[in-house]
């Protein structure tokens, strides 16, 4: 019953978050990747960042780049550069996770700024990865609170920039280990993968040796198959 239960806030949340349509002149979301060549070896860049919501230094710290005396970090110049970088080449891609520290500059922006970010979030070039308010531990939260924070994130995307700000993978890079109950919850959202970062060094070194860095992870005993499975990518990070 409980899963059940859990299940149907899912669909819930699915439902309410993602409900406006996809605009006129968007090639976001897979038509938007680039062109493999399926005779040669495809390596995939991914660029990215990553601040936490609060850390070693407060949201506002992270945000403005103070004290980087304690950790150099400074948001707001990551999406300024970024959004400048992007406009130069249209063959550059850029993903984002904490929408937490997005919402924040995104309200100190002009209109002629957001015109140019809608365009890019519509034309795939900027991508939302994950969409949550923050990338969230997996080893002592509540799945309340989990559900509270991705809907809270979601939600902003969905009413800024429609189906587009959808994020279609879920990405925990920096959590130090991962749940199988957090896998179910993003199973059940309606993410396409997962890709996460932090392993047992010993799990790491075997599954490159057998090449076993990807598996479809089984994330409940409950619920039928395949309503918590999810494509899993362990990442490799020096």
């Amino acid at each position: 019953m409980a899963a059940l239960c859990i299940s149907f806030l899912f669909l819930l949340l699915f439902c309410l978050v993602f409900s406006l349509p996809t605009g006129r002149n968007s090639i976001c979301g897979y038509k938007s990747c680039p062109a493999t060549n399926p005779s040669m070896l495809n390596v995939h860049l991914v660029p990215h960042t990553h601040d936490d919501v609060g850390w070693l230094k407060t949201v506002d710290q992270y945000y403005y780049g103070d004290r980087n005396y304690i950790q150099h970090a400074g948001v707001q110049y990551i999406l300024d550069s970024v959004i400048d970088q992007l406009q130069k080449d249209p063959a550059r891609r850029f993903i984002y996770v904490e929408t937490a520290f997005f919402y924040r500059w995104w309200r100190q922006q002009s209109q002629d700024t957001r015109r140019i970010v809608t365009q890019l979030v519509n034309e795939g070039r900027l991508e939302f990865i994950n969409g949550g308010w923050c990338m969230s531990d997996e080893a002592t939260t509540h799945y309340s609170a989990v559900i509270d924070q991705m809907t809270l994130g979601l939600r902003f995307l969905n009413d800024t920039f429609g189906e587009c700000g959808r994020p279609l993978v879920a990405w925990h890079i920096d959590p130090f280990g991962h749940a199988r109950e957090h896998a179910s919850i993003f199973a059940q959202m309606g993410y396409d993968g997962f890709f996460f970062g932090r392993l047992d060094y010993q799990d790491k070194a075997r599954r490159m040796k057998t090449k076993e860095m990807e598996m479809l992870w089984r994330a409940s005993e409950s619920l039928t198959p395949p309503l918590a499975d999810l494509f899993t990518v362990f990442q490799i990070l020096p």
